[in-house]
């Protein structure tokens, strides 16, 4: 996207003139981000602190040392101390496991500043297939087939991975005009990457509302950020005044090789 607005700009420029302009853009300052997940898959779970960078800079987010970081449990009282394994990332124990129905507080203390965010795991939902839709000229995509609760607000999120490589694109999805409907959701890859033969999995995660406010602000600000961080600056469910976000969720996924 930045790369993008900068040759735009730069051509438009060279029409007139042979001089080059990069244009004056406000530095904000630099912002801690905070990201991580519980899921009621097995761990070792995740949490990453790194700071922003400004809008010209690449999408590398520099890590930041020494913060003290706990997950509890607050429905069992099981609380983990998470190790940094790397400059910025953080990881937990055994102690920790994700559970539905349980809620779990994130607590991360940094330079005398400390920063929380509970999140409750929803119940899990059942993936039952992923097929591939081709109606749409030169592109393929993945299809999500599951039954969707009757009586139960859900919120998701999907995530594709496509021949062993994350992709770094994702879509949210409620339930608020599709309650205890059969959904076949359309999933969009990173600049249309599925192609025939490619062996394709989708994971259907489960997500609270507090999460989904985040994720779908940040699906519509920067739809194809895979940092979903500056410029970016949806709300985010973590108290102290940082970006990023804490999510207990559920995971299902299936996989399948596209063909027709």
């Amino acid at each position: 996207m930045k790369k993008f607005l900068f040759i735009m700009l730069s051509a438009a420029v060279f029409v007139a003139c042979t001089k080059t302009i990069t244009p004056a853009l406000n530095t904000a300052p630099t912002q801690l981000i905070i990201q991580g997940a519980i899921s009621d898959t097995a761990g070792p779970y995740y949490v990453s602190v790194l700071n922003s960078v400004g809008f010209y800079a690449d999408n590398t987010y520099p890590g930041v040392s020494g913060a003290s970081i706990t997950i509890t449990d607050s429905t069992s009282g099981l609380r983990d101390v998470l190790t940094e394994t790397t400059t910025g990332y953080y990881v937990t124990h055994s102690l920790v496991q994700g559970v539905y129905g349980h809620t779990y507080l994130l607590n991360v203390s940094l330079n005398g500043k400390t920063y929380t965010s509970s999140s409750t795991m929803p119940q899990p939902v059942a993936l039952d297939s992923v097929t591939f839709d081709n109606q749409t000229k030169n592109t393929i995509r993945a299809v999500a087939n599951y039954q969707d609760p009757i009586g139960v607000v859900n919120f998701y999120k999907y995530n594709l991975v496509i021949n062993g490589v994350f992709d770094k694109r994702f879509q949210t999805f409620e339930d608020r005009l599709s309650d205890g409907r059969y959904i076949r959701d359309k999933i969009d890859a990173d600049t249309s990457e599925i192609k025939l033969k490619d062996l394709v999995q989708l994971s259907l995660v489960g997500i609270d509302k507090n999460v989904y406010t985040y994720l779908n602000e940040a699906e519509q600000i920067a739809y194809a950020n895979d940092q979903l961080a500056a410029p970016a600056t949806p709300a985010t469910n973590i108290t102290g005044g940082c970006l990023g976000y804490f999510s207990a969720q559920t995971v299902r996924s299936k996989a399948g090789y596209v063909k027709f």
